[in-house]
This record gives C-alpha cells, structure tokens and sequence, in this order.
C-alpha cells in the first residue's frame, strides 16, 4: 500500500517547483514624464518630456508608440457649463514635432479618431540594457482650451501601456491659475489619469473649486431669484392699484 504515500510524495514535491508566471514580462517602463503646458491666446503649446527605461539586460528597440490625446469640458447651457456633466472630444494638434534629448529625430503622425487623437511616433534607436533614453514631443493645439469670458479650461488624460514611475505636469498662463487638478504622481500601465487646469482673468483664490462652474451657477441663482422677486413684486403693485381702483 504505497500508493498513498507516493500521491503525498509528488504533492511535496510540486510544492516545492517554482511558478511559472502567465504575465508578460515587463520589457520597459516611463521612468519620469514631465508635461510643459502653456495657455496663450491663440491655444495650447504642450512639450512632453519623457525618458523611457530599459528594464531588462539585453538591448532595447521602443518601436512605435502612441500619444493619445482627448479633451474633457461640461455640457453647457449657452455659455453657462452643466455641473457634474462631461464631453469628452478629439483635439486638432499642430506643428507636431519629436526628437531625443541629443537631437535625432523621430518621425510622427496624426491620427484623428471619433472622440480622440493619436500622435503616433516611431522610435528605431536601440536603447541599452538597464539604460534610459529620453525623447520630447510637442505640439500646438487651437482648440485644447475652452475659452470662456471669464476663464479658460485645460483638461487632458494621461496614460501609457507601461508603467509611468514619475509624473509631473506644468500648467502656464498669463492669467491667473485658479484650480488645479493632478500636477504630479505615478500611472500605472493601461490606466489613465486626468489633469486639469483654469485660470480667469479674474484673481480668485485656488482653493481647490471650479470657479466657472461656481461662479456661473451663482449668476444664474441670482438671476432666477431676481426675476422671481421681481414678478412677485409687480403682482403686488398690479393687485394694490386694483384695490385702490375698487
């Protein structure tokens, strides 16, 4: 009766083997990307600074790659934005161009899909085993800000089928930055994340509101309680003169 024996025996045995992953092996990862975003009055100037890494001992080609760029604004009654609503778009880039940090350059093309664009580079310099390469792309975009009497909206998501280690996104303008949202931090691989930006010609404080959306909501509560006010007080007047009539 050694067959129970022998069962336990293999049992030990396949406890003891090492697992075999079903993951792919990450090959590379962002290891700092930093986002330069300049709102003029003509549009948007946007200069993504990214350094790819090698993660693994042997030499690396990048292939090609993808930006992907979209724009998130409310729903808007007139002029007036729809609070806790959202419509995402495709952007119009311009003057697109793509290089490494020591000047050799990088062929790009546009690519305009239903409800975002794609920047697609091409990157056939082989990158060392555990080495780094960083390469920048920029572009100009006319329609990336909704423009506003008051204010100016920038909202864009960033995301990447690796790993991005370091973020940092800066926001300039020659108005004033009034809310913030997501400057700096990690992404990780096939995720995404959105950082957004308003300025006003106004100096409002940031303190971490959207003022278009607060400001317009309460011209329009004031608005509504002053036409009711105002009918209200013109019922009163019209049913004075008719008393004084009877």
């Amino acid at each position: 009766m050694r067959f129970p024996t022998l069962v336990l025996a293999i049992i030990l045995i396949s406890l003891t083997l090492p697992v075999v992953s079903s993951q792919p092996i990450k090959v590379e990862e962002i290891s700092n990307y930093v986002i330069d975003v300049n709102v003029s009055g003509d549009g948007v100037h946007v200069k993504n600074v990214i350094t790819l890494k090698n993660t693994v001992d042997k030499p690396l080609v990048p292939g090609i790659g993808e930006l992907r760029l979209q724009k998130a604004t409310p729903e808007k009654i007139g002029i007036i934005p729809i609070p806790f609503t959202e419509k995402r778009s495709a952007i119009k880039v311009e003057k697109v161009k793509a290089y490494t940090d020591d000047g050799r350059n990088i062929n790009v093309r546009v690519i305009y899909k239903e409800n975002y664009t794609v920047i697609e580079y091409q990157i056939w310099y082989p990158v060392e085993p555990k080495g780094e390469l960083t390469f920048v792309i920029e572009y100009f975009s006319p329609d990336m800000v909704e423009k506003g009497i008051l204010f100016k909206d920038v909202s864009f998501p960033v995301g990447a089928d690796v790993d991005i280690r370091n973020i940092e996104v800066k926001f300039n303008s020659d108005w004033n930055l009034v809310y913030v949202e997501n400057t700096r931090g990690a992404i990780p691989a096939k995720h995404m994340t959105f950082f957004t930006a308003e300025f006003s010609i106004l100096p409002l404080p940031n303190v971490g509101i959207k003022w278009s959306v607060t400001f317009w909501t309460a011209v329009t509560a004031v608005a509504f309680v002053s036409a009711v006010f105002i009918r209200l007080r013109t019922k009163t007047k019209e049913g004075e003169k008719g008393e004084k009539s009877d």
